[in-house]
């Protein structure tokens, strides 16, 4: 049986994870990975320090001594920190953006980001320029913070972050080729909205499909 190891930084994306693991790789086992605290530490600091790095190497490198056939993160503001940390093992490393990223360059050229975490946004827009440069592709990138929705989570009011996510995604809509959210925990929006006039690209349901593929290869 093949086993994965998932990294959460908040527990906010558990539950969604284990709905789309069952769903997609029902015969995986998962090893699920949460420090809670580590997003929080993430956004005092403006972005990963060398501590929060030094523990994320620890975790992949646990992961690899647990068995596990490949590690991903749940959380794009560590992404690449996580990718970082590739050559300390042997198992693949690897990010639950990777293939909305690459989705969203085919679908643009207008490309909004939605994010609640400034944390998240950079990187995020880092990654998918980075990935448009190195297909040779020109687009438009734009984005919107909407910080107060993270606070709303945070403080367990999801009614709040929704409605806020929501209003963030209209507007985006408006002026876009396709739509990105940054985070795992923006993707329960849509199931309260009618059918976006433009592709909506959430990184959960992508993200195991494409880790699907890739223990399919293996």
């Amino acid at each position: 049986m093949k086993k994965v190891a998932l990294f959460h930084t908040s527990s906010a994306t558990l539950a969604m994870m284990q709905d789309l693991t069952a769903k997609f790789i029902p015969g995986v086992e998962i090893m699920h990975i949460i420090e809670d605290s580590m997003i929080k530490q993430v956004m005092r600091e403006g972005g990963p320090t060398p501590d929060i790095n030094a523990r994320i190497a620890a975790y992949v490198q646990n992961a690899e001594k647990a068995g596990c056939d490949i590690f991903m993160t749940a959380c794009s503001s560590i992404g690449h920190s996580v990718e970082q940390c590739q050559f300390m093992v042997n198992i693949p490393v690897t990010r639950i953006d990777e293939a909305m990223a690459n989705e969203a360059i085919n679908m643009g050229p207008k490309v909004t980001v939605l994010a609640t975490v400034e944390t998240t946004l950079k990187p995020t827009l880092a990654f998918i320029s980075q990935k448009a440069k190195s297909a040779n592709k020109q687009i438009e990138l734009k984005s919107i913070l909407m910080s107060e929705a993270f606070v709303a989570l945070l403080d367990g009011d999801n009614q709040t972050h929704d409605k806020i996510v929501s209003d963030g995604l209209k507007q985006a809509i408006a002026g876009s080729d396709v739509v990105v959210l940054a985070q795992a925990s923006m993707a329960r929006v849509l199931a309260g909205m009618d059918t976006p006039a433009v592709p909506v690209l959430t990184s959960p349901e992508s993200g195991i499909k494409w880790l699907k593929a890739q223990l399919d290869k293996s």
